[in-house]
């Protein structure tokens, strides 16, 4: 008889495995996975579950789960599934959902997998809005019933662990377009090379149970050398997959607003105390900033192939590095600082923002195929958003400005310096927008032969 791989993952790991996420898990880290319309690495589906599930925000606490590695976590969903089940991790913080669901008071609002599933409260609340979906599929959901849909989708995400489904790691031994077989797709593949994929995960899952690092990391490393030679001609370079890896752990934009925030405060203080040295060290630091946010936006754009302006999360990352970038051509002209100080300190909330808040999400998603190789609308929207980027720091320099009226209104004559400086911005938004507007005809006329229609 044969068994199906979680069967035995479930028989050998019955109890939180003693190991710790270290380098033995790096390379499980690699194995790329078919997910959400692209390949990825396995590092970055887990670490997206864990956000999704716990509801952790990377400013708060990071990424991990009941003090785990994304990784170790998803090896021991699949591992000790029953656990899992009734562990109270998924996090719903949404007093609306908890009303609607009437989902008992917690003081952490976490509630397990079970729990949920099995609630007659939160079910009906799920139906009601697939209902309504099934009705009219344009439907427009309320806050809460979008939140409802989304905890139905995580707790899928979740069944799909539990029994391999969301786990397509084995790329189709010979067609190069096909479908990824899920772990629990291995059962129903009698191919001898699929096969041998069911007894070197059983053999990483006893290693694990086992806490010897060296057996897991040999056990990993076995199992993603033989993945990848199912199909050579599909499955990511290592290369690829590092840069990913490396993006998740370096967290760039982490680094530039902490870069930025120092800067702001430096420069701000440099006014004062008219400290030239202060100024100088408050720049280097927006440099040091400017760089983390110029690194982490190539990384992003390697990854996925296309310019980084396609969700909301990459065009506030997006304009802050505009802002910034304007500014320091400015300070090149006019070396004032002021256009630092405004820049960075608006550059400082949005990475802030990006980091933190959940509706802008972070995730590397594949564009629809009508927005893909269009060379018309990358220009044209990448030159908007410099616009919009312009317009930021005029923003910036506007605040600077008022403040200056309401704090120390007889400085007139640096109130018109900062009324040039705000001007110069003024202009460069200008004659982009202006531009991207123009551009954005160009691209309607390329895609549908006509530049613009009532439609």
């Amino acid at each position: 008889m044969k068994l199906h791989p979680l069967m035995l993952l479930a028989g050998v790991l019955a109890l939180p495995s003693p190991l710790r996420a270290g380098p033995e898990l790096d390379p499980l880290r690699t194995i790329a996975i078919q997910d959400g319309g692209r390949l990825k690495p396995l590092d970055t589906f887990a670490r997206e579950t864990a956000r999704r599930v716990s509801g952790a925000v990377p400013f708060t606490g990071g990424e991990s789960v009941k003090g785990m590695d994304p990784v170790e976590w998803i090896l021991a969903m699949l591992s000790d599934p029953q656990r899992w089940r009734d562990e109270p991790i998924v996090k719903v913080s949404h007093a609306g959902v908890r009303a609607a669901a009437g989902l008992p008071p917690k003081s952490d609002q976490r509630y397990s997998f079970a729990e949920l599933t099995t609630h007659a409260g939160f079910l009906a609340a799920a139906d009601k809005v697939h209902e309504k979906l099934r009705k009219d599929r344009e439907a427009k959901l309320d806050p809460v019933e979008r939140e409802v849909s989304a905890l139905y989708d995580t707790l899928g995400v979740m069944n799909g662990i539990f029994s391999g489904e969301a786990l397509r790691i084995v790329p189709h031994p010979t067609d190069k377009n096909g479908a990824w077989f899920s772990l629990a797709d291995l059962d129903r593949v009698d191919q001898a090379p699929i096969q041998r994929i069911r007894t070197l995960t059983a053999a990483l899952v006893t290693a694990y149970q086992s806490g010897d690092r060296a057996s897991v990391s040999a056990a990993a490393s076995a199992l993603g050398r033989r993945l990848s030679e199912l199909a050579p001609g599909v499955y990511p370079a290592p290369k690829d997959l590092g840069v990913e890896i490396q993006y998740n752990r370096v967290k760039p934009f982490r680094f530039a607003w902490i870069a930025y925030l120092l800067g702001f405060l430096l420069l701000l203080a440099s006014f004062p105390l008219a400290a030239k040295g202060v100024g100088r060290a408050g720049i280097a630091l927006v440099l040091v900033g400017f760089a983390f946010h110029a690194y982490g936006m190539g990384l992003r754009v390697y990854i996925s192939g296309r310019p980084p302006v396609t969700n909301m999360y990459e065009s506030v990352v997006w304009v802050a590095w505009g802002a910034m970038l304007f500014a320091l051509i400015f300070e090149a002209v006019y070396k004032a600082r002021y256009f630092a100080v405004a820049a960075a300190g608006l550059a400082t909330l949005c990475l802030i923002l990006a980091d933190n808040v959940p509706i802008l999400d972070g995730s590397i998603e594949p564009l629809v195929p009508v927005l893909r190789d269009n060379m018309w609308l990358t220009v044209h929207v990448l030159t908007i958003t410099l616009g919009y980027a312009a317009f930021l720091l005029a923003m910036g320099l506007g605040h600077l400005n008022l403040g200056l009226y309401f704090f120390a209104p007889r400085k007139t004559a640096l109130f018109k310096t900062l009324s040039l400086f705000l001007y110069r911005a003024l202009q460069v938004g200008t004659l982009l927008l202006a531009t991207g507007t123009m551009l954005g005809g160009v691209w309607a006329s390329y895609s549908w032969g006509r530049f613009w229609g009532w439609d």
